[in-house]
């Protein structure tokens, strides 16, 4: 049986709380949550903050703090904090954790339910890897790319940063000069906004892609299946419903429900958590995947995927 109150979220970001750069964009795909937000590098002075900056051989990460000023902290020092934070949070009953951040690549073990932003970012770039699509990256520090490239995304990684003078919108249309032949650009920081993605987006004539939303997308789905209420399908949510479009109509049209199922198998989403996310059967999500694929013309996602990559930009 569904779970019929709020389910209280905890927000979980590298900087300090609160974060209104970030929160309202997330706030708006989780839906109708209940959420507190917690920063790693809450209760420290800027004095404290500032002697964290890493050496010019050490990673570090970019965040924001409470008085919108921005900074760059050591990876190991970032890391060492949230652990911590993480597990005090995870002892205050909170119905799921969200580390709201990229860059942290180390796992972390909770009672409570968790979506790891890194991995959650990897998990959507691997769904979308295909043959030789080329993705191309926007991250806030030049030495992020050398870590970044290790993953492999895709055959041809391509790779440009946007530094932080000015925030992060600084130096966004030389970035997309630098990644102009990708096929697909993913926006690798929880920073960078929807508008920043639209500017993006309008510049390159490519499909573009947050962090923050594929963070908040996942998380709307892991509460859907904590919860049993179904998320349904949302444009401002997942960005396979920007996939979907820029396929070519079927001569059949697509009914709302196969849109809806086409929409998280474009995700990435096994039939079982897409059932579970539109509360419907197993079988049922077969049924209309499958025919959703039959008048496409398809014979795999990944072809799918492909399409959608390959052509221009609607």
């Amino acid at each position: 049986m569904a779970d019929e109150r709020a389910p209280r979220v905890a927000i979980i970001t590298i900087g300090q709380s609160p974060r209104p750069d970030v929160m309202p964009e997330i706030a708006a795909i989780l839906g109708d949550v209940s959420y507190d937000e917690f920063g790693a590098l809450d209760g420290l002075t800027h004095e404290a903050i500032v002697r964290q900056a890493p050496g010019a051989d050490e990673f570090g990460l970019f965040t924001r703090l409470q008085d919108g000023t921005h900074v760059i902290v050591q990876a190991r020092f970032a890391t060492e904090r949230i652990t911590e934070l993480v597990t005090h949070v995870d002892g205050l009953g909170y119905d799921l954790m969200v580390l709201a951040t990229t860059g942290l690549f180390t796992p972390l073990a909770t009672r409570t339910p968790l979506v790891h932003g890194q991995r959650a970012v990897d998990a959507w770039i691997a769904a979308l890897v295909v043959g030789d699509a080329r993705i191309g990256l926007i991250f806030p520090l030049p030495r992020q790319g050398a870590v970044l490239a290790e993953f492999g995304y895709g055959t041809l990684l391509q790779s440009a940063h946007a530094t932080i003078k000015g925030g992060h919108s600084a130096r966004l249309t030389d970035a997309v000069g630098r990644i102009a032949g990708s096929d697909l650009i993913l926006m690798h920081s929880i920073g960078y906004t929807e508008a920043m993605a639209r500017q993006v987006a309008q510049d390159s004539g490519k499909l573009v892609v947050t962090a923050r939303r594929i963070v908040a997308g996942a998380a709307r789905m892991r509460l859907a299946e904590i919860t049993g209420q179904s998320v349904g399908s949302s444009s401002e949510a997942y960005s396979g419903a920007e996939l979907l479009k820029r396929l070519a109509e079927p001569a059949a049209s697509l009914t709302q429900r196969e849109r809806e199922v086409l929409v998280l198998v474009l995700e990435g989403g096994a039939n079982k958590r897409i059932a579970r996310a539109l509360g419907i059967s197993h079988r049922t999500v077969e049924i209309h995947r499958a025919r959703a694929m039959t008048k496409l013309g398809a014979t795999s996602v990944t072809e799918l995927i492909r399409r959608a990559l390959m052509v221009s930009q609607r």
